[in-house]
């Protein structure tokens, strides 16, 4: 499995476009597996990059922000890989990082087997990032998103002078965020505006996989209620615990567009899955122009088989898109 596993780092590695003398961070925790590490490494010096890393300690209280010294760090290198099981992407440091032509590619939870395929990491992602950016092309001109689907989701959210977000994987230009290889187009909401119902039939972060559907009521942007099952209960429990007010706001709107992501127990190919959708409460994506709102927490909740209309205008029909 090495061999194989050498290959998807390869292929991850590349969506940075690393080129010789540069500096790379490979930033993780002593969660990743063993050899994971070195695999990255590996492919990042057969391109000439010069690497450093810092092996962050997981907490028991989920860390979210990385350590002081891991975001001095950030500051001085050229592009950073990611390859935490505590995800710090949505830090500060990422985002002025990235103001001053940071390239940062977020790789979470991988392992051994997902790098050796097949699923995700074996995705085309020169292929499929025009349709990912034209989606995120319309999201940036949109006003209203609505999504559905016959499980009972019935959401709408306010994307008014909100960029679309174009998550191809790739981040070979000076300021680029990549996180292959999930694959997604999608937007941060208005703050307060999402409003309905959502059912989560798929997956949740920190619950993984959903055998037993719950639901979130949202209004004014918060859940409210989420109930229908032990694990809403559950999700509730951990929300609360965060001790943060924000834990509860929406943060987030994705749309998947991997073609070759399973849905599988690890947050990049769950969510990435084409014919998913997700809707994330807790802390802000640490985008350049937004407002980090901090929960201390970022909980993905995917659906299945959504209808999603941009003002009105159908975009995806029970999961597939329209006219793609």
């Amino acid at each position: 499995m090495r061999e194989q596993a050498r290959q998807g780092a390869d292929r991850l590695v590349e969506c940075a476009g690393i080129r010789a003398g540069e500096q790379v961070l490979i930033l993780t925790d002593d969660g990743l597996q063993a050899g994971v590490c070195d695999v990255f490494r590996d492919a990042v010096e057969r391109r000439g990059g010069e690497v450093t890393i810092v092996q962050m300690r997981r907490q028991e209280v989920a860390r979210s922000q990385p350590s002081p010294v891991a975001a001095a760090g950030i500051t001085g290198a050229d592009v950073v890989i990611e390859l935490t099981t505590q995800f710090v992407q949505h830090s500060e440091a990422r985002q002025s990082g990235q103001r001053n032509g940071l390239r940062y590619l977020f790789v979470g939870d991988i392992d051994e087997a997902m790098l050796a395929g097949p699923g995700a990491v074996y995705a085309d992602f020169n292929a499929l990032a025009p349709r990912i950016e034209r989606i995120a092309e319309l999201i940036t001109s949109a006003t209203t998103i609505r999504l559905t689907t016959k499980a009972g989701t019935d959401v709408t959210l306010s994307a008014e002078g909100r960029p679309g977000r174009a998550l191809t994987g790739l981040a070979t230009n000076p300021g680029e965020f990549g996180a292959p290889p999930c694959l997604e187009a999608g937007v941060i909401p208005v703050r307060g505006s999402t409003q309905g119902t959502i059912v989560v039939d798929a997956y949740c972060v920190e619950l993984g996989l959903i055998d037993e559907p719950f639901t979130v009521e949202v209004a004014n942007g918060r859940a409210e209620r989420i109930s229908g099952s032990p694990r809403a209960e559950e999700l509730t429990r951990i929300l609360r615990d965060t001790g943060s007010p924000h834990a509860f706001e929406v943060s987030e709107l994705g749309i998947g567009m991997n073609d070759a992501a399973m849905m599988i127990d690890n947050v990049t190919s769950a969510e990435s899955c084409y014919g998913t959708a997700h809707i994330a409460v807790g802390t802000t994506p640490a985008d350049p122009g937004i407002d980090i709102v901090h929960a201390g927490i970022h909980v993905d909740m995917v659906f299945r088989e959504p209808s999603i209309e941009i003002d009105g205008v159908t975009l995806m029909r029970d999961g597939q898109l329209v006219d793609s």
